[in-house]
């Protein structure tokens, strides 16, 4: 670990009264009700978001109390201060949590990279005991926030977590919603669509859920319930149905005693889990390892630490894995570690100011890739008229709109999560490949029925035909992941695209066509 997180400690004695003019104004703001996404700037890739409750203004009670996302440099430094609304406005509703419940007000990234997600109720600040509130009444909320700052408030479900705790949110898309909290009777994990008034309970095996997330394709939630004291499956895969079971994953244990809370993947057997007990009781930063099916602990990190830890992110491809988080101290703290094994040591970042509380935090990744070189009309002409739509690729032989590609998850070295997806093409065969540079200054050059995007040296990806006009890379027939596949190395930009066979009689003799470009810039 490098020595910079020793210094951050003299950065913040005077953290809130030297916040930067555009923090200010959102807490004013937010005293007087007045949405401020249009005073946000864009969050910054490569920062850290921290949830904090309460202005300062006033001690914290379990009344509903107004929330602040805020954005820091790996440095420490304040960067702003995004307020959630605390006033309704048109279908979007106000998002308070309580000021004393510790167990909510938990952050996580979509799966895609493109918001951040957080929980909480439809109330103004000041509402009495809001975690006891009914939820047909005063509805439990999901706030997404998009990458440039905006924030959509427009979930608020009335048959959840009623007379109880919401706690978290996650999601792939920023469309479908899965959710955690507890509710003798409509807690658990739940499922709801953007903008839902309803949700869907996907199971009664766990109805005191924690922390929900995603990791390769598959919900889970941390819970300290009954023989539940862990991470546990919910379902198979990413359930939106009733009926689903949750399953503890093998080796953590069933006993009470533990206190999950957050819970970050490093890769497909190295599991970090926040526990938020006394130091002496086993609280801390648990690392958790699959060895031969079964997952065991291999050690508790404490040092440093004055209290146990609730919130948890850790900096995707870091290697060493770094991790911030928040504490269980009276006085809330940000800290971060880099694990270099059992004895490595916390270092403070922020303590929470009087009358306010640190919560959830999320490193904010780098989007997975940048789209360009459309057949939109805006740069090099399509070979035949046949310009697409904004943001698409030439129109092909089944859509006038043209075909589209995508990506999701991480471009990363260590944790390649990365995924290119292709849709609007014909049911025919598609030839994902990349290349090292953008062609024609990025708008392209003409080829066959569409623009050749993606140039310099080209390495063929794979193969794969189209079912009902889509395809992605990898997949069931080209397995390996981009990282390897294209060989390439932390650092270097590359730029995706995909060739299809279009109709013979639909524009040139060529009979094939492409969809728009992507680049993207591999982490560690």
């Amino acid at each position: 670990m490098d020595a910079r997180p020793s210094l951050l400690p003299s950065l913040f004695p005077m953290f809130f009264a030297r916040t930067t003019a555009r923090a200010c104004l959102a807490a004013l703001c937010a005293t007087i009700g007045i949405a401020t996404t249009g005073f946000a700037a864009n969050l910054t890739p490569g920062n850290i978001v921290v949830v904090r409750v309460g202005a300062g203004a006033a001690p914290l009670t379990s009344a509903a109390t107004a929330v602040f996302l805020d954005e820091y440099t790996t440095a420490g430094v304040l960067v702003q201060s995004l307020a959630l609304p605390v006033a309704p406005s048109g279908a979007h509703q106000p998002l308070t949590n309580s000021g004393t419940a510790s167990s909510e007000g938990f952050l996580t990234v979509s799966v895609d990279g493109r918001y951040l997600l957080h929980a909480g109720y439809a109330a103004a600040p000041g509402l009495a005991s809001i975690a006891n509130t009914a939820s047909a009444t005063t509805p439990r909320v999901v706030a997404r926030v998009a990458m440039d700052g905006s924030i959509d408030t427009t979930t608020a479900i009335a048959d959840g977590y009623s007379g109880a705790n919401i706690r978290s949110a996650c999601s792939t898309n920023g469309l479908d919603l899965w959710m955690g909290g507890t509710g003798s009777a409509t807690g658990g994990v739940r499922h709801a669509i953007l903008g839902a008034t309803t949700s869907t309970q996907l199971s009664t095996t766990i109805t005191n859920s924690r922390v929900v997330g995603i990791h390769a394709g598959q919900l889970h939630t941390s819970s300290a319930v009954l023989n539940f004291q862990g991470v546990s499956t919910v379902g198979a895969g990413l359930p939106t149905t009733t009926g689903q079971v949750c399953a503890l994953l093998p080796g953590f244990p069933t006993a009470i005693g533990p206190s999950s809370y957050d819970l970050a993947f490093a890769d497909a057997s190295t599991l970090y889990v926040a526990d938020d007990r006394g130091l002496t009781q086993g609280g801390g930063l648990q690392k958790w390892t699959l060895v031969a099916g079964t997952w065991t602990l291999s050690y508790t990190l404490s040092a440093g630490l004055t209290a146990g830890l609730r919130g948890l992110a850790l900096v995707p491809g870091s290697s060493p894995p770094q991790l911030y988080a928040t504490s269980a101290d009276s006085a809330t703290r940000l800290v971060v570690v880099a694990d270099t094994g059992s004895g490595a040591t916390f270092a403070l970042v922020a303590t929470a100011a009087p009358n306010t509380a640190l919560r959830g935090v999320r490193f904010l990744p780098a989007p997975a890739a940048t789209a360009f070189c459309f057949g939109d009309g805006g740069g090099t002409a399509c070979p035949c008229g046949n310009n697409g739509a904004a943001g698409a690729g030439c129109a092909n032989s089944i859509n006038a709109a043209g075909a589209t590609l995508s990506a999701t998850g991480l471009a990363s070295i260590a944790a390649d999560s990365f995924v290119l997806a292709g849709s609007g093409m014909p049911n025919s065969s598609a030839l994902y490949f990349q290349g090292t540079t953008q062609a024609a200054s990025g708008a392209g050059t003409a080829f066959g029925d569409g623009l050749r995007c993606a140039a310099g040296s080209v390495i063929r990806l794979g193969t794969t035909l189209n079912v009902a006009g889509a395809s992605t890379y990898p997949n069931a027939i080209g397995t390996i992941p981009v990282s390897i596949k294209g060989a390439n190395t932390p650092g270097a930009t590359r730029t995706y695209q995909v060739w299809y066979r279009n109709a013979s009689a639909f524009c040139t003799p060529s009979t094939f066509n492409l969809t728009n470009g992507l680049s993207t810039t591999w982490l560690p």
